[in-house]
């Protein structure tokens, strides 16, 4: 990336590099409205985070809404003719904050690959995931997971819808003892309950807990998503971004959204996920494309604010401070030839309190001279 970019703010640059990052790798920029029809996000509220929506009557009566998820739009006009298609964006989205019980304006950053999903495609957006959290930290770390899983796992537990969704909040929160609780009071089976409590408990290397997962298996939905989660691990251990993955299988997610493998991204400082994606096969079979496949994630700037939002460079290269007495065409050489050699320069006529390493020239009269301070 050239040119001088130093004026830019810190999640502006970011951005640039991720889009570069990503348009290096085939991906085209995909554009929206920023509002959608209100009955659109209506009929999928189930895919939406947050259950309110910012509404307002159109000019011709039809109520719209500003858009609270790009997925849902991207999906909605996905070309059912491609065979693949990558797409990334950048869009703001209004919904409910989840720190604060407020609406905001949440600058979104991420990528989809709606079609043909294999193992290579999968490696590729998980490459991508970790590349686009080292931009914000360079020791970040990406949480990878299987909703197959933990999906095996509640099929040896109970067949009962209700004290299904109990017990995925449950291993959701990893809270093993309300889980063993509530399965007691069930009479649920033992062996599946001891193999939950495990992997929620399990704090070993990642190859450790792939076999550990392995062992721990109770059915072919187990296997098969530990397998994969296993093949995916191997071609990221031929590069050097392994030491930024992280592997457990105790983290699970919406199961009518998700159906394979998860993501959680992570950076310093920041207590929560700041990157979340993965496999969503069964969003697309909602919205009637059976046969296609989907893939992607998003990355959160709302929670990136106070790390991000800084200058790149505080400041300009130059003060220039004049006065009344000061020549204004002596102050107009001066200055554009400070801008002709490429050099950033503000003029004013009192020389500001807090200076980050500018330089200081007063224009007095005829005379210009460096200021010491």
């Amino acid at each position: 990336m050239s040119g001088n970019l130093s004026f830019l703010y810190n999640d502006e640059l970011t951005v640039l590099k991720l889009r570069k990052l990503y348009e290096d790798r085939g991906f085209k920029k995909f554009r929206m409205s920023k509002f959608e029809s209100y009955d659109f996000y209506a009929r999928n509220k189930d895919f939406l985070v947050g259950n309110r929506i910012i509404t307002f009557t159109d000019l011709n009566g039809k109520l719209m809404a500003l858009k609270p998820d790009v997925t849902l739009s991207i999906v909605k006009n996905a070309d059912n003719t491609a065979d693949r298609q990558k797409l990334y964006y950048t869009e703001n989205v209004y919904r409910e904050s989840k720190d604060i019980h407020e609406f905001k304006e949440i600058s979104q950053v991420g990528l989809e690959v709606l079609g043909d999903i294999d193992l290579f495609q999968t490696v590729e957006i998980i490459t991508l995931a970790v590349k686009s959290l080292l931009e914000l930290d360079e020791n970040a770390i990406l949480e990878i997971s299987h909703m197959g899983y933990t999906e095996g796992l509640l099929d040896c537990l109970t067949n009962d819808t209700h004290l299904r969704a109990e017990l995925h909040k449950l291993f959701k929160e990893k809270n093993a003892h309300d889980l063993i609780k509530l399965a007691e009071s069930n009479s649920l089976p033992k062996s599946p309950v001891n193999t939950a409590v495990d992997v929620m408990s399990c704090k070993s290397s990642n190859d450790e807990t792939i076999e550990n997962a392995l062992s721990n298996a109770l059915n072919n939905r187990m296997q098969e998503a530990v397998k994969e989660v296993s093949a995916i691990f191997s071609l990221l251990k031929k590069t050097d971004l392994d030491k930024h993955i992280r592997i457990d299988f105790s983290v699970t997610d919406d199961p009518g959204y998700y159906n394979g493998i998860l993501m959680h991204g992570y950076v310093h400082s920041i207590p929560r996920d700041v990157l979340s994606g993965g496999r969503y096969d069964s969003l697309m079979s909602k919205m009637g494309k059976d046969k296609t496949q989907a893939m992607g994630f998003a990355i959160y700037f709302d929670a990136l604010d106070r790390k991000l939002h800084v200058r790149n460079k505080i400041g300009t290269d130059v003060i220039v401070v004049y006065n009344e007495n000061s020549d204004i065409n002596i102050l107009a050489d001066f200055c554009n030839k400070l801008s002709a050699d490429g050099i950033s320069y503000n003029a004013v006529t009192k020389i500001p309190e807090n200076i980050c390493n500018s330089k200081v020239y007063s224009v007095d009269g005829t005379d210009v001279k460096e200021v010491t301070l």
